[in-house]
């Protein structure tokens, strides 16, 4: 139960933060923005177990 709740807590800090780099991007180039959201959103979940295991 801890695993995920760690897991949880981490994947909500990471998709923050891709959100607002995905949110920078934009700014600068709309076309950028969306692969670059993306690509990050999906690893944050993949990073994000790697971590939880490491830290839980």
């Amino acid at each position: 139960m801890r695993l995920m709740v760690v897991y949880i807590v981490i994947v909500i800090i990471g998709e923050f933060i891709a959100y607002g780099i995905g949110r920078g991007v934009e700014m600068f180039s709309t076309t950028l923005s969306l692969p670059i959201f993306l690509a990050m959103f999906f690893s944050v979940f993949f990073f994000g177990w790697k971590l939880a295991v490491r830290v839980g």
